[in-house]
């Protein structure tokens, strides 16, 4: 099949939720559909999933399944094969905990034992060898990255070692740095039960910007430069493209009184400025999410949905040609994938020791551990936590609901330039 009839496939798919059903591969996304539904929605998703498979020929051959000791029960992660075709490329978060003893498989069948060259530890990636390069020699075909952007709107797809697709979905969110600490970082913490106009602080930082220009508990953001600020959401855009350093005017109203304050910001501290446990809750939504989901220096986002143990494999366009990795499932809706040229940039670097790895990420747990105890007891002191009360489960609710018609909106300016 062509690609102009898998784009036409495309175009007829995206409109409904039989795109959504055709890489989900028989989970149930509608549970109140027909019988007749479901059996036209299988049968669509069967044939578009079909048209898929030329296209994914070639990536799959540079696609393989990290396996740990317990092989049998459930794959680690995706791999792609690079540099003379005995190294892997694959997520090291999934597969760290069995990383003294890991195989991997291709699409024909072929098995070999690998160990770990080093750790991309800030990447969350691993580069994997093959112990034995006679066995894999011929069989697994280094990774041909074609080095070129990534626009939105773009279609990708993700293959199966054995030539099917694993998932597919297009570029929402053109190429950014998800690293915390080199965001910039206004230094408060908002009020999430604040209902009014603008952001109520809840908790001011004492070591960053908003303290130095005296803001504090109890104010209410009201604008940032010339932007409006109507909630949390519209103050995380409004500081998006700030950079660490950059120093911003803000609109504030306290103690009744509307007054300007100029503000420099810095870097982000690692815990997040907008920190919580409700979004948390959606992340899960539509099925597992990898344990390491941000904190990427180069990605993409996409709407692929892709399996949490079917990551670090190749992405392609339409044409075949590979594009990028996928790096991380974060929720229903986001898939982060690393494009081409960062990928290659990556593979020049330094990488860490599996000692070095794990003692990085034992240190982030416990900076995250430490930041969490410090700032949350300022936002509930002991005794005050409010009970889940109907009224507030309500709330909640239309706050999703908010959120949901938010996401709505700005696809819909994504789709209507």
């Amino acid at each position: 099949m062509s690609i102009f009839k898998v784009a036409k496939w495309c175009v007829l798919l995206a409109g409904g939720s039989t795109l959504a059903m055709a890489q989900r591969e028989g989970e149930e996304d509608v549970p109140l559909m027909r019988p007749d539904e479901r059996k036209t929605v299988d049968a669509q998703s069967a044939a578009f999933n079909k048209a898929l498979e030329p296209i994914l020929s070639d990536a799959a051959k540079s696609t393989v399944v990290v396996w740990g000791k317990d092989r049998k029960v459930r794959a680690l992660a995706y791999g792609t094969v690079v540099g003379n075709g005995t190294r892997i490329l694959s997520k090291w978060s999934e597969i760290e905990p069995f990383a003294d003893l890991l195989y991997v498989t291709s699409g024909d069948g072929m098995e070999a034992k690998v160990g770990v060259v080093g750790v991309f530890t800030d990447e969350d990636l691993v580069l994997l060898e093959v112990n034995d390069p006679d066995k894999v020699k011929g069989k697994l075909m280094p990774a041909d990255f074609l080095t070129s952007s990534l626009p939105l709107g773009r279609f990708l797809t993700a293959p199966q070692p054995g030539g099917k697709p694993a998932a597919f979905g297009v570029v929402a969110v053109s190429d950014r740095n998800l690293r915390e600490t080199d965001q910039a970082h206004l230094g408060v913490m908002a009020d999430a039960e604040y209902r009014g106009d603008g952001v109520r602080i809840a908790n001011v930082q004492p070591e960053y910007g908003a303290a130095e220009a005296g803001l504090r508990s109890g104010d209410v953001i009201l604008k940032v430069d010339d932007r409006s600020i109507s909630g949390l959401q519209e103050l995380k855009n409004a500081l998006t493209n700030k950079q660490p350093g950059d120093r911003v005017k803000i609109l504030i109203e306290s103690a009744g009184k509307e007054r300007s304050v100029d503000v420099k910001l810095s870097n982000r501290p690692l815990l997040g400025q907008f920190s919580g446990g409700q979004l948390n809750q959606m992340e899960i939504m539509g099925g597992p999410v990898n344990r390491v989901r941000t904190g990427f220096s180069h990605v993409v986002q996409s709407d692929m949905q892709i399996r949490s143990n079917r990551v670090g494999g190749p992405v392609v366009d339409l044409r075949g040609r590979i594009v990028g990795i996928t790096m991380a499932r974060a929720d229903r809706t986001r898939t982060y994938i690393m494009g081409s040229v960062a990928v290659l940039d990556l593979l020049k670097s330094k990488y860490d020791t599996v000692a070095e790895a794990r003692q990085k990420g034992e240190t982030m747990r416990d900076q995250l551990a430490m930041q969490e105890r410090e700032m949350m007891p300022r936002m509930h002191p002991q005794g005050q936590g409010k009970p889940q009360t109907l009224e507030r489960r309500k709330r909640h609710l239309s706050d999703l609901d908010r959120l949901a018609r938010r996401a709505m909106e700005e696809l819909e300016a994504l789709e209507n330039p």
